[in-house]
């Protein structure tokens, strides 16, 4: 049975740090050019839409051969408004108006544009085959380990920021070396079965953990500064999401 799979390029408006960040020129096309193309370019997506509340990002889309659904409501699409409000409103769009329900949904931030189709489909396979994972979620291993981050109280007294479960007694003064390793979330790489919206979840309960190179995550003024570094993979990014 063939499934249906959709990708999810969200690109609200408004940001707080960098001004329309999602169509910011990089290396002379809009931020949301690559997230676009990397899902065209992935012949087992069966569907994509550009989830937006503005009519500039709609019509940036249409250019490159993406037709949006309408116009995503403001009041999903503010600073504290959650991935799950978007989703939802684009499922049902689509289920009544062109009776489309998808399988899985990939999620492709217009933040984090480096991405490979063969580590896409990797974990697509790893969703599809291992039935009890909920949802795939790429990571990357933290610089420093949370066994050394505190919480601070209004008296100034730290508190570890996790339950020690190490075979020290005080892991914040052992070597980082002999710590259990933790990874963050890095954006680049997001995807879920639908069945899990049913509970109110996005990621579910079951979320594998994909361990991955590609991390760029473009969040902050500082971002766009070191992007210089990544120049060549922008220039060469046909050749580049194929590798």
């Amino acid at each position: 049975m063939k499934k249906n799979i959709l990708a999810i390029i969200p690109c609200r408006q408004e940001s707080k740090e960098i001004k329309n960040k999602n169509i910011i020129k990089v290396f002379g096309k809009p931020l949301i050019y690559y997230s676009i193309y990397f899902a065209q370019q992935c012949n087992f997506i069966n569907k994509i839409i550009v989830s937006t509340d503005s009519i500039k990002y709609k019509n940036i889309a249409k250019k490159y051969g993406i037709f949006s659904t309408p116009l995503r409501p403001k009041k999903i699409s503010k600073d504290d408004s959650l991935d799950i409000d978007f989703i939802k409103f684009e499922l049902r769009y689509l289920k009544k108006h062109e009776n489309y329900s998808p399988d899985f949904v990939v999620i492709l931030r217009p933040t984090s544009p480096l991405r490979k189709i063969r580590t896409l489909k990797k974990a697509l396979n790893i969703l599809i085959k291992k039935k009890k994972v909920d949802s795939v979620r790429s990571v990357s291993e933290m610089n420093k380990t949370i066994y050394k981050s505190w919480l601070i109280n209004k008296n100034n007294y730290l508190k570890p920021v996790i339950k020690n479960d190490s075979k020290f007694k005080e892991p914040y003064n052992a070597p980082r070396q002999e710590l259990k390793k933790f990874y963050y979330q890095n954006a680049v790489y997001d995807l879920f079965k639908t069945r899990v919206l049913n509970k109110g979840l996005v990621s579910g309960k079951k979320i594998y953990g994909l361990k991955t190179d590609e991390k760029l995550d473009i969040d902050s003024l500082n971002d766009i500064k070191i992007l210089n570094n990544q120049k060549k993979n922008f220039i060469n990014f046909k050749k580049y999401i194929k590798s």
